[in-house]
Order: C-alpha cells, then structure tokens, then sequence
C-alpha cells in the first residue's frame, strides 16, 4: 500500500473501523469486472477483520462505492457472496472515480462481542 495518510483500521472500544478497500492485491487491480473487484476487495476486508480477530459475520455496517450505477446489480450478487444474511445496514454511492480506475470500493464498521 502506498504511503498514504490513513490507517488501514482504527479500533475504539469493541468497534473497528475499517478504511475503504478496493479489489486489488499488491497494487494491481485482479479485474476490470465488478464482481471480482468485489469479491477481492471484501477478501480485502476479511484478511484485515482477521488480522483482529474479526470475521466477516463481525460486519454491522458498510458504504460502497461505484463508480457505475449500471454494476448494481452485478455487484449485488458479488456481495451476497460475500456478506450473509443478518447483512450489514449499508450505503451505496454513485461516484466519478476511484484510486486504480476501480469500480468498486467498501469501508465497513465492525463489533468484536
């Protein structure tokens, strides 16, 4: 990861925050498609949550990012596979761009019981 001025999470009390993550590994994005940007970004996301002892399941919240309204519903059975029911409340944005030219980006909040 470049040396930006961000944590990759932030911890306060039993809650984790997680900074938006996007479907790249080393640099690189895997894909141009929106399902496996996002089913690598939430690997993303998973491998920090575990680094803390968190798992997936910990997720209450999230805000997605696209920068294509058209990938909603791509998108949306990508993250399904990712996420289980309870899901996460979430957020989603339409926006112009995101770093790497990715389509997607997903920051989460998530409760350690």
């Amino acid at each position: 990861m470049p040396n930006f001025p961000l944590s990759p999470f932030r911890q306060v009390g039993n809650i984790f925050f997680v900074s938006g993550q996007i479907g790249q590994i080393e640099g690189a994005l895997v894909s141009d498609e929106i399902t496996e940007q996002t089913a690598q970004t939430i690997a993303n996301i998973a491998k920090i949550l575990e680094q803390n002892s968190l798992t997936i399941k910990d997720v209450i919240d999230s805000t997605v990012f696209l920068t294509d309204y058209d990938d909603y519903d791509a998108f949306n059975e990508a993250y399904r596979k990712g996420f289980s029911e309870p899901y996460p409340s979430r957020t989603t944005v339409v926006i112009k761009s995101l770093p790497l030219s990715a389509r997607v980006e997903i920051k989460v909040i998530a409760s350690k019981s």
